[in-house]
């Protein structure tokens, strides 16, 4: 229902709704069209009664060309921002994942820290799940949008692995392929 009340009152720009989020991405030649959309959107969720938390709404503005638009709600200048976490991705100005991959290589860390000193009493078997579970899913979430494809992005994600293998009961003298296929951990 809620939807529908966003959608019939946006009619010039293009947008994208999830849960309760709206994206409106625009050239920057629409600008006005944007604005006006915005009012157009405002005014409505007023009419019934909803509010949005402006605070929340920022602008990111891409592109080198980018006259970087000011934009309002109620009044008030939205938010410049240089970076987003949309549906749990960073996005940067430059479109490159590193902030995004450092927030998802520290965070993995610190769950392996954390299972490390929980667990260290466990069986080898138990540990080895517990990091499938816990650990890998961080950081395999979204890759087909952050993909690691340089190197020392791969090699920073791959030593964290690597020194769970190691800190493994009986692997630390072996090399790291065969400590992998014994642990059977891809």
């Amino acid at each position: 229902m809620y939807i529908d009340i966003c959608t019939n009152a946006i009619s010039q720009t293009d947008f994208g709704l999830f849960a309760d989020d709206t994206k409106f991405p625009g050239e920057a030649s629409a600008s006005s069209q944007i604005q006006n959309d915005l009012d157009a959107l405002t005014e409505k969720l007023e009419e019934w009664q909803l509010s949005s938390n402006i605070a929340k709404c920022s602008v990111v503005h891409l592109g080198r060309q980018n006259p970087k638009c000011s934009y309002k709600m109620k009044g008030i200048d939205l938010t410049k921002s240089t970076c987003e976490k949309d549906l749990g991705v960073i996005l940067s100005l430059d479109l490159k994942p590193q902030k995004h991959i450092g927030l998802v290589v520290r965070k993995a860390s610190n769950t392996l820290w954390l299972l490390t000193h929980s667990l260290r009493h466990l069986d080898i078997h138990s540990k080895i799940s517990a990091y499938t579970s816990y650990v890998r899913p961080q950081l395999e979430n979204a890759t087909v949008i952050w993909s690691p494809y340089l190197k020392k992005v791969i090699d920073r994600i791959e030593r964290l692995q690597k020194g769970f293998v190691k800190g493994l009961e009986g692997f630390r003298n072996l090399p790291y392929d065969e400590a992998l296929k014994k642990a059977h951990s891809p």
